[in-house]
């Protein structure tokens, strides 16, 4: 039994030997890795590392930002549209800061020239002044896109340009269609 004791004492030494080797071991390691380098190892290093080249310092891009929009400019937008719509027309219209009533009307049938479009025309110019009518007396000239569909495309047709003054005396008869088609600026996009 005496036997047996001591090779259980001799087990739990070896044991605890092991532990305290391994623990000592673990110890120089942590040391060894967390221990800066001396001076002559960090100088070999460093001529060791290739040169970094500084990055460009970015400055942020500003956030875009819109012009603000006049709230009676929209209103009169809306008006404009309801009236497009009460004369079936398919597009767009915008009242802008710079006074320019501009719509964009869409044709269904080809248009090659000023007159295809004379009926378009005519009803964006009742547009233009029938928003005027109701207080939206916000722009002095009325600009008028032409487009029209072919091969399933839209294509800008024309552009005509008219000021407000012209088209306030033709509501009130003091200018003929005549007169008026005349004074019209029409522009053809693309010189055809």
């Amino acid at each position: 039994m005496a036997d047996s004791a001591g090779r259980t004492f001799r087990i739990i030494v070896g044991v605890l030997a092991a532990a305290v080797v391994c623990i000592m071991l673990a110890t120089c390691a942590i040391l060894a890795a967390t221990r800066p380098p001396s001076p002559e190892v960090l100088a070999i290093t460093l001529t060791a590392m290739p040169t970094l080249t500084p990055t460009p310092t970015l400055t942020p891009t500003p956030i875009p930002t819109l012009p603000p929009v006049d709230a009676n400019l929209l209103v009169c937008q809306r008006e404009a549209g309801r009236a497009m719509r009460d004369r079936g027309m398919v597009g767009a219209v915008n009242i802008g800061g710079d006074h320019m009533f501009s719509l964009r009307w869409v044709s269904y049938s080809p248009v090659h020239g000023l007159d295809d479009a004379l009926g378009g025309v005519v009803m964006s110019f009742d547009v233009a002044l029938e928003v005027w009518g109701r207080g939206c007396a916000v722009y002095d000239r009325v600009q008028v896109e032409v487009y029209d569909h072919q091969g399933g495309e839209q294509r800008r047709r024309l552009i005509v340009q008219v000021p407000m003054d012209d088209l306030l005396a033709w509501r009130d008869g003091r200018l003929s269609d005549r007169d008026l088609i005349a004074r019209l600026s029409v522009v053809t996009p693309g010189g055809r």
